[in-house]
C-alpha cells in the first residue's frame, strides 16, 4: 500500500516532458476559442430574458398611466376594488374595496384591471 501511494506522489510530481515556450502564439490563441460561446450566450439571454422583460415593464407602465376613476382593479396582493381617488403626482391611488372600506395603494401595486378575462369562470351545471 505505501509504494502504491508512493508510485502516485512520483508521478504527481514529475515535470512534463514539452513545455511550450513562452513566445509560442497558441499560447495567446486559447482565449480567443472561448470569445464565441460567450457572445453566443449574451445573445442567447438577451433576446431570451432582458428584451421580455423589458416589453412586459412598458406594458405595464403605459396600462398604470391609464388608471382613471370608477375603474375596477385587482392589486397584487389580490385585493379587488374601484378606484375612488387617484392623487395629482399619481403615486397612490384610493381604492374603495366595501362600502365604508377604503385603501391605498402605490400605483405600482395595482395588477390588472378586473374583468379582463382574466378571473377563473364559474362552473355552469350541464343540463340533463
Amino acid at each position: 500500500m505505501g509504494s502504491l501511494v508512493a508510485q502516485v506522489l512520483l508521478l504527481a510530481q514529475t515535470a512534463p516532458t514539452t513545455a511550450p515556450a513562452s513566445g509560442d502564439a497558441s499560447s495567446g490563441s486559447n482565449y480567443w476559442v472561448l470569445a464565441p460561446p460567450v457572445v453566443m450566450m449574451i445573445v442567447f439571454f438577451y433576446f431570451l430574458v432582458f428584451l421580455p422583460q423589458k416589453k412586459e415593464r412598458q406594458k405595464q407602465d403605459s396600462f398604470h398611466k391609464t388608471l382613471k376613476k370608477n375603474d375596477r382593479v385587482v392589486t397584487i396582493g389580490g385585493v379587488v376594488g374601484t378606484i375612488v381617488n387617484v392623487e395629482p403626482e399619481g403615486k397612490l391611488i384610493t381604492l374603495k374595496v366595501d362600502d365604508n372600506t377604503r385603501m391605498s395603494f402605490l400605483r405600482e401595486a395595482i395588477q390588472r384591471k378586473y374583468g379582463e378575462g382574466n378571473e377563473t369562470p364559474a362552473l355552469k351545471e350541464t343540463p340533463k
